[in-house]
């Protein structure tokens, strides 16, 4: 190939007389190194993901998320406006955690059970299936066209469950198990019941000891009706729960109490003939608190107190016998006590007195003196005959005590041998007292009871009360129309947004430069927006797309072109390439219509002359675009039937000639391997400026791989949205493979609108080619 030269010594064109050009023989390029970088220094990517980047996703894929959304809403649109209305109605109950007690005693059934536990537990027994069955019962439900809807007004999803259910019993391999038969103690479970439920709420209501029951209907006046019916039911349930539990308390109670009766009577005539065949007789007091004492301790203790009382006195008649032997006998206290001693002493004293007064005028010899001496002498007698009298009297006391307390001893020892034989049978007695008193004790506690009990039977009162009974709505509780169009769109909205994000996800295929440079790591010359997308907003003029640099030279296509081609040139700034290969991963990628805008961007720069080669000599169509015969072409030349000057052919744009693709050969690849390409581009280089090639596409053929090596530049293009980031790896692999020179990507067929770029070039080149026309 010729040296680098100055882009301005290219772009003079030859002298009419100029030679013609022939052809250098020269070795073969050798194939540039293989090693993987980036051709040239381009803005590094931004790290991470931000939300332009989503923006980018959704305004990508905006019509996934309108039709999500739309489909959303008008499915849910028709399943509200279809579905039957449903009305709740709701009775609030008050469930006190203790009963009101009316009567003073507890009650029989007591719930030990924590307070949460109780609640929990009257909740379940609002849900229970027997309370359910009752209310069944009540409002004849069974009987009602609620629960009798004919198959056709069931909702889809359980006619689909039927039928699948169906369907995998008859394509089950086991057989089913026989339908379950009623039994006198089993019941079979109702599907009545099971509905019924499965309409039923019960909500309690949060720090109260209130709870609502709701109920859903298709009829008003059913779901008021169930609410109120099932919280009457509950009461009368626990009332009834209460009689029963009474009933039965009181049965057990009376046989108990009859049992305990005979149990008693048992016990006392054991008793008593236990003390019949000991000889045990026992006294009670007066008093009704005071306890039997059997007779022989009775006496014993009686003696015992007798024995003591009389040697005490004993004693103490003693201590005056032996006073008055050692002492005055009419110092004894009972002869200072004795009141006629006392009267005696009193006598003799005044006799005395009147006695001693008159023998100071008497002599004793004077006759009233003798009378009193006589009187004296008498009562001095006296006295002492009562002194004496006394003193035996304290003597006859004291033999008398002694006699007493002899007998009482003798009569003590003797009661002390008969209280010693009863301590033998005392145990025996005293375990048959005690089962007669346990046994008299549980009979009257049993009887005590069982008397409450039946008290308390006619006072029952329930602790659960109806705050509020359920009314009739007039206004279905569902399904709630704005809400759930509301909902809806809310829902297709996200579930766009997630289809969007899932789509892009999935989707492996180039969308944009940034996918380029991040996936790809080869620079991006361009995008070309769609020519269809175009055509289809604007009306259509017939200017094919291959000539739109030249036919729309303000348009956007002619604007990304110029971009494309400073790109290119630029792409190495101290050596343009003049030999550039245009291929593509697939056919219909747009390559060949590229090729041909950048020959004619090429030729718009300074009037060169640009030289096209159609070196797809597989499917050639290089030659239908720019309107020139097919052969003489590449092929002719190849294989030595022309020579390169008549294979050159002028097209309609200035200064733009074409070597058409000849007559298809049977070894395309054969002939571009020859030495005769190589020379052939080597002296084309002296006459054009630029040599644009296109080839077929990369994978399925050779072709590209082997002419890639012998140019200086190589422009792969990428249709937007269908090449797959794998594809285009693999084909870059294999242009560096064999040493080819990627100048970078074009991406073509972009939506400009949709992706946001070209926006200021496709506004700017619209107005002005407006203006043009």
């Amino acid at each position: 190939m010729s040296g680098p030269q100055e882009f301005a010594e290219d772009a003079r064109p030859p002298s009419p007389g100029a030679p013609t050009v022939e052809l250098v023989p020269s070795e073969p390029p050798r194939p540039a190194a293989t090693a993987r970088a980036r051709l040239y220094p381009y803005p590094g990517e931004e790290e991470g993901v931000h939300f332009w980047d989503f923006w980018h996703v959704l305004n990508c894929r905006r019509w996934t998320v309108i039709s999500s959304c739309v489909v959303t809403v008008i499915a849910v649109t028709i399943w509200t406006f279809t579905t039957p209305p449903v009305y709740t109605g709701t009775a609030t109950l008050r469930i006190e955690k203790e009963d009101p007690h009316v009567v003073k005693f507890d009650e029989v059934v007591k719930d030990a059970d924590s307070q949460q536990d109780y609640y929990q537990t009257q909740y379940k027994l609002l849900q229970s299936r027997t309370l359910a069955n009752r209310v069944i019962g009540l409002l004849q439900l069974d009987q009602h066209p609620d629960f009798q809807r004919p198959e056709r007004e069931r909702g889809w999803l359980t006619q689909a469950e039927i039928r699948f259910r169906q369907w995998l019993v008859r394509w089950a391999p086991v057989p089913p198990p026989p339908a379950p038969q009623e039994t006198e103690d089993l019941a079979l479970a109702s599907p009545l019941t099971s509905a019924v439920l499965s309409r039923l709420s019960i909500e309690p209501v949060r720090s109260s000891r209130l709870v609502r029951i709701s109920f859903e209907s298709h009829f008003p006046d059913l779901a008021a009706r169930v609410p109120n019916a099932l919280a009457d039911a509950f009461i009368a349930q626990q009332l009834d729960q209460k009689v029963e539990a009474t009933r039965y308390a009181s049965q057990f109670l009376a046989k108990q109490l009859d049992e305990t009766r005979d149990r008693l009577g048992e016990a006392e005539g054991k008793l008593n003939r236990f003390l019949k065949a000991n000889n045990i007789l026992f006294i009670t007091g007066g008093d009704k608190t005071s306890q039997a004492q059997d007779l022989i301790t009775q006496q014993l203790t009686l003696l015992s107190d007798g024995w003591l009382k009389a040697r005490s006195e004993r004693i103490a008649k003693e201590s005056l016998l032996a006073q008055g032997n050692t002492q005055d006998v009419g110092t004894l206290p009972a002869v200072l006590q004795n009141p006629l001693v006392s009267k005696l002493r009193e006598d003799l004293a005044a006799l005395e007195s009147e006695y001693e007064k008159l023998s100071q005028v008497f002599k004793p010899g004077y006759p009233h003196m003798r009378q009193l001496a006589e009187k004296i002498a008498e009562s001095r007698r006296q006295l002492r005959t009562e002194i004496d009298r006394a003193a035996q009297a304290v003597q006859a006391d004291y033999q008398a005590a002694l006699r007493t307390e002899q007998e009482l001893e003798g009569a003590l020892a003797q009661q002390r041998l008969q209280a010693g034989g009863l301590a033998d049978n005392m145990a025996k007695y005293n375990l048959l007292r005690r089962e007669v008193d346990t046994s008299r004790d549980l009979y009257s506690s049993l009887l005590a009871r069982l008397r409450e009990t039946q008290i308390s039977a006619a006072l029952f009162t329930s602790n659960i009360s109806i705050v509020d009974r359920a009314e009739i709505s007039g206004m279905p509780s569902r399904p709630k129309r704005s809400t759930n169009l509301l909902v809806g769109c809310i829902a297709g909205l996200l579930g766009g947004v997630v289809l969007a994000l899932v789509f892009e996800y999935l989707d492996t295929n180039i969308k944009d430069a940034k996918d380029v440079e991040s996936v790809l790591r080869v620079p991006i010359l361009g995008m070309v927006p769609s020519w269809a997308l175009r055509r289809r907003r604007e009306p259509a003029d017939g200017r094919p797309f291959a000539l739109a640099a030249q036919s729309t030279t303000a348009s956007d296509f002619a604007e990304a072109f110029r971009n494309l081609r400073t790109s290119l040139l630029y792409s190495s700034p101290d050596h343009p390439p003049k030999t550039i290969l245009v291929t593509s991963l697939q056919p219909e990628d747009g390559k060949t219509s590229l090729a041909t805008n950048l020959a004619i961007s090429l030729v718009q720069l300074g009037r060169v002359e640009v030289l096209m080669i159609d070196a797809d000599m597989r499917r050639p169509n290089l030659h239908n675009v720019l309107s020139v015969r097919q052969a003489p072409g590449l092929s002719t030349f190849l294989t030595g039937q022309a020579e390169l000057a008549d294979v050159i052919v002028p097209t309609s744009v200035r200064n733009l000639s074409i070597i058409p693709s000849g007559r298809i050969p049977l070894n395309p690849a054969e002939l571009l391997t020859s030495t005769r390409l190589p020379q052939a581009l080597e002296g084309l280089g002296g006459r054009f400026a630029h040599i644009v090639v296109d080839t077929g596409p990369i994978f399925g053929v050779s072709d590209a791989m082997i002419v890639a090596a012998q140019v200086e530049g190589v422009v792969l293009v990428l249709r937007h949205g269908r090449a797959s980031r794998d594809a285009a790896q693999r084909a870059i692999r294999n242009l560096m493979s064999v040493g080819a020179k990627l100048l970078g990507v074009i991406l073509n067929d972009v939506d400009v609108r949709a992706e946001g770029y070209y926006g200021y070039y496709s506004n700017y080149g619209y107005e002005a080619e407006k203006e043009t026309a």
